[in-house]
């Protein structure tokens, strides 16, 4: 079974940030920031920050803030191109050793280099027990790090990892594995932390980020210069910056309700969003599209709403597939969402370059469901509880539709809605019938995402030996047509047995203003050659 602090620390990831906060935080005074510059962005958000620390963010927000400060080796853009940030280079000739060369240029804002001893430095902290990041269980693919990506006990260096030279370092995995995992993974995540300024702080200030409000050695764009719990994140430009100083003198990240957002962005009191992160709800989607002065865009869908079913209430196939020939996922795309969506049953949206088509995707068919349960022997006055993420209005609607399917079926579906620590905990500990939450899986590394809802210690209590077999081969395998090849086959499996199943992966809505040039909202790549951004004069 999967320690419990892992469990936390992979549900933290796949959420992505979809820790919608509830205050009032509209209210936020954002004079001090406008009043010293003129050049200042203000970005909207759905979602709170919360943790600000590049070694263990929680969620997306907090990760794109960090990586303002502490530049990734690498990063995503909306193409599904690798581009260089921190590295100008990783790469492999035997798919075990890895080669990351840093920019040569590359400088703290102290004028100080960036430097293997610092990667070196930060990989080891993050698979310090001590500083328990949430994502070092991505760092496990490392030798020398345990199954949790955390060094042994009494071990101080990561045997996999050397230095070449003052801007080189090389990386080898424990068993042969992708150019696109080692980004997708290290490269990412990996945020550089300053060796010199850190490495005689106490390891207990490093792992709440204390140094992060300090913000004095960053290699990034842009300090943090003041942050207000749910509220708002002001930042202000890294003068010193190797890429270019940022001609944007101060951005905001200023956290705010759904509709609030619409009606800023409507004001111009907000200049941008971030489309999966700073949702705008659909019904407010043809009022922004129709705004003389902003630039929309449809984006891709990146996250999912995904139905953990326990399979000590649902042991058999004919039962799981079922709830999923029960629900209308056509009719909530089509009339909750009005469109700005996709009915989705499996984990994979139609964004991911591994969704196969070929496989079907279960329509509504409430006569179907009903003939499975009667042939499967299900009591029709069981009653159940279907768990569901507070916070979401949306998925709050969507969910009461559901649970309406449900009953229809015969299903009888009372819901319960949890907060996050609290469903987590149900989750983990079995103590659940239903659960419903929002998840964002990688969409070129999906096998650690796969891997967690799929293997020994899963969520549902699913067990099949073929996929097991399968998810061991794709943590070892390089061929891009073979890994192709089993994530097909797990998407069948996945149509026939249904361990967990899916009913909608949202398509958000990004609107820029007029007054900005060189940006464009998305959720990938967003940032990147930010040190461009402008305003109009």
């Amino acid at each position: 079974m999967l320690a419990r602090n892992r469990i936390r620390s992979i549900w933290l990831t796949l959420l992505a940030g979809l820790l919608i906060t509830m205050a009032a935080c509209g209210k936020a005074d954002l004079s001090t920031s406008t009043a010293t510059s003129a050049k200042t962005v203000t970005i909207g958000v759905t979602y709170s920050p919360n943790e600000l620390t590049p070694l263990s963010p929680v969620g997306q927000v907090s990760s794109y803030i960090s990586g303002l400060m502490y530049l990734p080796l690498v990063e995503l853009d909306d193409n599904l191109t690798f581009k260089p940030m921190l590295a100008d280079s990783i790469t492999t000739t035997d798919h075990r050793v890895f080669t990351i060369k840093l920019n040569a240029g590359a400088t703290w804002s102290d004028g100080s280099p960036v430097t293997a001893d610092d990667v070196m430095f930060t990989l080891k902290l993050m698979a310090n027990k001590a500083i328990a990041s949430s994502y070092a269980y991505m760092f496990a693919i490392i030798e020398g790090t345990d199954s949790n990506g955390y060094l042994p006990s009494g071990v101080t260096d990561i045997a996999g990892v050397q230095k070449v030279d003052a801007q080189t370092l090389t990386i080898k995995t424990k068993a042969p594995t992708t150019l696109t995992i080692m980004q997708d993974t290290i490269g990412r995540n990996l945020l550089t932390l300053p060796k010199k300024a850190l490495e005689n702080e106490p390891l207990e200030q490093i792992k709440n980020g204390d140094f992060v409000q300090k913000s004095a050695v960053i290699s990034g764009p842009y300090h943090l210069d003041n942050y207000e719990d749910n509220q708002v994140v002001q930042m202000k430009a890294n003068p010193d910056f190797f890429k270019g100083t940022p001609k944007i003198n101060r951005i905001n990240f200023k956290v705010l309700r759904g509709e609030e957002l619409a009606s800023q962005l409507e004001s111009g009191d907000v200049d941008l969003n971030i489309p999966s992160f700073g949702v705008i709800p659909a019904q407010d989607y043809s009022k922004i599209r129709s705004l003389g002065d902003v630039t929309t865009t449809d984006e891709p869908s990146v996250t999912t709403q995904f139905m953990y079913i326990n399979e000590q209430v649902f042991p058999e196939a004919r039962q799981r597939q079922a709830i999923s020939y029960a629900i209308n996922r056509e009719m909530i795309v089509n009339d909750l969402l009005q469109g700005a969506g996709e009915p989705v049953d499996g984990f994979f949206t139609s964004y991911s370059p591994y969704l196969d088509p070929s496989v079907k995707q279960a329509n509504y068919d409430p006569g179907k469901a009903k003939s499975l349960l009667a042939e499967s022997g299900w009591p029709s006055d069981k009653e159940l509880t279907l768990s569901v993420l507070s916070g979401d209005n949306t998925l709050e609607q969507a969910v009461r539709l559901v649970a309406d399917q449900l009953n229809a079926v015969g299903i009888k579906a009372h819901i319960e809605m949890v907060d996050l620590a609290s469903l987590i905990d149900k989750i983990a500990d079995h103590n659940y019938d239903l659960g419903i939450m929002t998840v964002s899986m990688s969409l070129v590394n999906p096998l650690p995402d796969v891997a967690y809802f799929l293997q020994e210690g899963n969520p549902n209590g699913y067990h099949n030996p073929e996929v097991d077999k399968l998810l061991s081969s794709l943590k070892s395998e390089t061929e891009e047509a073979t890994i192709k090849q089993s994530y097909s086959r797990l998407q069948q499996i996945i149509a026939e047995e249904v361990p967990m199943l899916s009913i909608y992966a949202t398509r958000p809505l990004g609107v820029v203003s007029h007054q900005l040039t060189g940006v464009t909202p998305k959720d990938y790549g967003m940032f990147i050659g930010v040190e461009r951004w402008d305003r109009k004069p």
